[in-house]
């Protein structure tokens, strides 16, 4: 790896500091800029490593690296001009890519491990400490280092603030250093900036340094992710709601934007669901006009997938002001949000469109409309645009990657969001998933701070290895389990037998690395409702979005709400982070997408059946959010057959949860055998919605659950 604090153009900023330099306690430090390489092997190498680089012609015998005698090889780099360069090491005449830099470089259509050369005249930032603890004490010092020509700092131009509140005590304008302490900081997110320019105008990197003062240490596992679709949810300001003319409502502005959510964050809405993680549609400015869609049908830019333009708001939503309240309404109860993030395209008034088309930053010749004849979902799924007016990106372009790797981030500062939603995942290059997360774990590396990347792969039940392939520590930390989807709405919607989705289950488990973080769900924006298809209401004229014969208002089929409640039994115990598509913890129905995006409705509006569903979808992710077992304990099934499902979720120390699902018409009495740490133990459970007792016994241990109805065992409060 490079001596990459140095040398990554987009790494955050920490540098090693020179010896020649000293390093005084009373004098500003010249930054060190060498540019070392460094390979270190999985085994023991015999032979020769080199390094293939731009700089060289991609010679595999060009430069060759030195063993330092611990088994690990450098190589030092002179002469090179500031800029990025593709490389690759040459070991055994075989090119391998750095398996150490998270950063990569497409070079006449070959992908290569990048190298950015440093302007070394810029100065840099340097975080020297960063520490933050439960109770709010920050403590933080930051050095600024002068570039090599030591043209010194512009003392008005250095500052540190926190939370926006600049602290110009801060500096030591001799030193160049920056200190604050501060204690009693309030439950919630906070945040350190530092920016710096010297004194021929040259501006330093700046670091954003984002912290949580909590008791505790966050898993994204630990309660429920909700899709609040901003246009659909809830409108409270009807000043900004401006419908397009001439589309029907199906596929038209509602009114929904950010301070409705913000409302239902104040009245603890999503507190009560044990929501964790509120992922919002697609932020940014979408075209004002109405354009074909699915169906030959008019549609607007309501959902958020056409951006229009870069780091602007959608206006209709509200300003950036009115989506910093809505992060920050979330961040005091510890809720993080996350936001869409649509890569794969832009709408054809868009900037970049309009400046870059006749350059390499699209798909242009190679580009045909998906699905169309001789241009398959799959086959052409790097090249094809999803219709005419969407031109799709071309990421083998390092300019357009650093572009839109830029306008993330600024959207991470801006909005003080907690991580990204990337849409249609397989339809770009791998370098997209990878250039952010390296980008943000940068900033985990300074602050400790995580940030969640979760991905959209439509495929499938058979699509794991699709899925798998674009998941692990330098890409996503998990995507949206459709492998999983499909049998669960087999089994719970259209009343296959359980031992489906329970085969499913299992074969997730022996497939995704540990540490995965799937979201399993039952329902999202691009699918027909589960309330709808446990209805029956799909056959027919009534599955299509845009036929008269489409589903009503309200669903009173008692069964098919029977059938929601067993499936978000199901989903809100699973391991990793279980989605609830808004809605759907009401039984909101729909038919496909248009109709599956209807406006949200809450309270009063609610019929006895929906507001039922809603009683236990909060008191499953109550649950959830108060016993760890169920955030991160290993799953083990201990009974299935066609209407019945008992499983376990257990801990090594001993703490565990049963989950019985029973759809038949007679109460079960089931010998069930407790595995794992479990297996032992001699504890009383309650079930959380009947208050009725389990008596773990070993292999004696007895599940009784009534008909049509499920239970979530946990241990008995003390």
């Amino acid at each position: 790896m490079t001596r990459s604090r140095l040398v990554r153009s987009l790494a955050a900023p920490v540098l090693l500091l020179s010896a020649a330099c000293g390093d005084s306690q009373d004098a500003i430090p010249i930054r060190e800029c060498e540019v070392v390489l460094t390979y270190a092997p999985q085994q023991s190498l015999s032979g020769p490593v080199y390094v293939a680089g731009e700089w060289n012609g991609f010679a595999t015998t060009g430069l060759r690296m030195e063993e330092r005698g611990d088994g690990v090889f450098t190589a030092r780099l002179e002469g090179l001009e500031p800029r990025d360069y593709a490389y690759r090491f040459v070991v055994a005449k075989q090119e391998v890519m750095d398996p150490q830099n998270p950063y990569s470089r497409w070079v006449r259509a070959e992908e290569y491990s990048k190298l950015t050369v440093p302007d070394c005249r810029r100065p840099v930032l340097e975080l020297r400490r960063f520490a933050v603890t439960p109770e709010g004490t920050l403590d933080v010092e930051v050095a600024y280092l002068d570039g090599t020509d030591a043209v010194g700092l512009d003392a008005d131009k250095v500052l540190l603030s926190l939370d926006g509140s600049p602290v110009p005590e801060a500096l030591e304008r001799g030193t160049g250093r920056l200190r604050l302490r501060r204690e009693g900081l309030a439950r919630g997110k906070h945040h350190v900036k530092v920016v710096a320019m010297d004194a021929a105008g040259r501006v330093a990197e700046p670091l954003y340094l984002p912290f949580w003062v909590e008791p505790e240490r966050f898993r994204w596992e630990s309660g429920a992710m909700y899709f609040a679709f901003t246009d659909r949810f809830r409108n409270a300001r009807p000043e900004n709601d401006g419908p397009v003319a001439d589309v029907d409502p199906i596929a038209n502005y509602a009114g929904g934007d950010f301070a409705g959510i913000t409302e239902k964050l104040e009245e603890g809405y999503f507190d009560a669901l044990g929501v964790r993680t509120l992922w919002i549609s697609p932020v940014d400015q979408n075209p004002e006009g109405r354009f074909i869609g699915t169906g030959g049908k008019y549609y607007s830019g309501y959902h958020g997938y056409w951006p229009s333009q870069p780091r602007t708001t959608q206006r209709r939503f509200g300003s950036l002001e009115e989506l910093r309240a809505l992060t920050a309404a979330a961040h005091r109860r510890g809720i993080r949000v996350i936001a869409d993030l649509v890569l794969n395209h832009v709408h054809q008034e868009h900037p970049y469109w309009t400046a870059h088309r006749a350059e390499d930053w699209f798909n242009t010749a190679a580009s045909c409309v998906c699905g169309t004849q001789d241009c398959d979902w799959e086959e052409k799924r790097l090249t094809c645009k999803f219709t005419d007016y969407l031109p799709d990106f071309n990421w083998r372009s390092a300019d357009m990657v650093d572009q839109f790797t830029a306008d993330a981030l600024w959207w991470l500062e801006a909005a003080d969001f907690d991580g990204f939603r990337l849409d249609a995942v397989k339809h770009m290059e791998q370098v997209a998933g990878r250039t952010l997360r390296g980008r943000l774990r940068d900033i985990t590396a300074m602050t400790g701070t995580e940030f969640y990347l979760v991905g959209e792969t439509f495929v499938g039940a058979d699509g794991r290895s699709q899925i798998a392939r674009y998941i692990g520590p330098r890409e996503l930390d998990g995507q949206f389990d459709f492998p999983l989807y499909w049998p669960l709405r087999e089994s719970f919607a259209d009343g296959q037998g359980l031992e489906r989705v329970d085969q499913a289950v299992r074969e997730n488990e022996v497939f995704y690395a540990p540490g995965t973080l799937n979201s399993p769900f039952l329902g999202n924006h691009d699918v027909a409702r589960f309330i709808s298809q446990a209805a029956k209401q799909l056959a027919g004229a009534g599955g299509d979005p845009w036929s008269n014969a489409r589903p009503p208002a309200t669903v009173t089929d008692e069964a098919a709400f029977d059938k929601a409640r067993y499936a978000f039994a199901f989903v809100l115990t699973q391991p990793g982070v279980p989605l609830i598509y808004y809605g759907d913890e009401v039984g909101l129905p729909g038919a496909g997408d248009p109709d599956n995006r209807r406006l949200m409705r809450f309270g009063s509006t609610l019929t006895p059946l929906e507001a039922r569903l809603l009683a236990t979808v909060q008191t499953l992710g109550q649950t959830r959010r108060a016993h760890p077992v169920l955030q991160s304990g290993a799953r083990h099934t201990l009974r299935v057959e066609k209407d019945l499902y008992v499983f376990q979720r257990s801990l090594p120390e001993g703490q565990g949860a049963i989950i019985a699902i029973n759809r038949g018409d007679l109460e079960r009495a089931v010998v069930v055998e407790p595995l794992g740490s479990l297996a032992a133990s001699r504890a009383t459970y309650d079930d959380v919605f009947s208050g009725g007792t389990l008596q773990l016994a070993g292999m004696e241990t007895v599940v009784r659950i009534s008909p049509r109805s499920v239970a979530v065992f946990v241990p008995r409060a003390r």
